[in-house]
């Protein structure tokens, strides 16, 4: 159970901190059990002052990555993809067969981590912002080792923070593009709605706020009643109202299939910096 395991983090960035806040938000583990290592200093005390976790300091011997590894029973790396080769390099050596090797470096592939883990059981997961306030999503890839148990306690530990799907590696990287590219759409989206209230007359903030809520209300719809969302904006649509002509504008600057555009480039350029690594 993931309750029983110490969970370590090779790098104390936006991501690794929006899975282990929701982690320790969720009261399943405790924060004290939640390892992070880091090359700043002062972003790894405010680490520990805002959420409990333990922190260790990295530097040029990675100290505090070999304390992560020699500690925890599951070791997330959180580093960005152009750094992927010097870290793994650097504690790959000091793992047990036994740990489970969780990668969230976008575009780092299976064959890539089993350079360095060939006899563990290794995750390829792609997470997204929202896990901060465990409303994420996180697909997960795992390899020959990792199925079974392994899978299912990656599969427990990302539900913590959010929705989590076990899948192929090869869904990886569009799924990534959908859902981990997709929240700064979403903000731009909310930017704009909110931008086109204050032109007639909103004030800033509860336009925003409105425009959050909308988007937020929107997509739980489309969770919990689980129609296609063309059935649920055409019921909204009513004849000859101002929806309709809204959708009309939308449709008439090619709103869906810029929205495709970004989602399909993202995508290829999420493949691109993982043959760079």
């Amino acid at each position: 159970m993931l309750s029983d395991k110490k969970i370590g983090f090779i790098g104390g960035g936006q991501m690794g901190e929006a899975i282990f806040s929701g982690i320790v938000a969720s009261g399943e583990v405790k924060a004290a059990d939640v390892h992070v290592t880091d090359i700043s200093a002062g972003r790894l005390e405010q680490l520990h002052e805002k959420y409990g976790v333990t922190t260790h300091l990295n530097d040029d011997a990675n100290t505090g990555a070999l304390e992560i590894v020699k500690t925890a029973d599951i070791v997330v790396f959180a580093v960005k993809p152009q750094f992927a080769r010097p870290v793994l390099a650097g504690v790959s050596g000091a793992f047990r067969p036994q740990q489970l090797v969780v990668s969230i470096m976008g575009g780092i592939t299976l064959d890539f981590l089993a350079e360095y883990f060939p006899k563990n059981p290794v995750l390829r997961v792609m997470p997204n912002t929202p896990m901060l306030v465990r409303k994420g999503v996180a697909g997960i890839a795992a390899n020959q080792l990792a199925q079974g148990e392994y899978a299912q306690l990656g599969v427990e530990m990302f539900n913590l923070v959010g929705r989590s799907y076990l899948l192929p590696e090869n869904l990886i990287d569009p799924l990534t593009s959908v859902s981990g590219c997709s929240p700064a759409f979403a903000y731009l989206f909310i930017e704009a709605m909110a931008d086109g209230g204050v032109e007639k007359g909103l004030p800033r903030d509860m336009a925003i706020q409105l425009a959050a809520q909308a988007l937020a209300g929107s997509a739980e719809m489309v969770l919990q009643t689980g129609k296609h969302p063309a059935q649920l904006k055409d019921s909204v649509c009513s004849p000859a109202g101002s929806t309709i002509v809204g959708v009309h504008v939308l449709e008439r600057g090619g709103f869906r299939g810029t929205v495709m555009n970004a989602v399909t480039e993202s995508c290829d350029k999420m493949i691109e910096v993982g043959k760079k690594a």
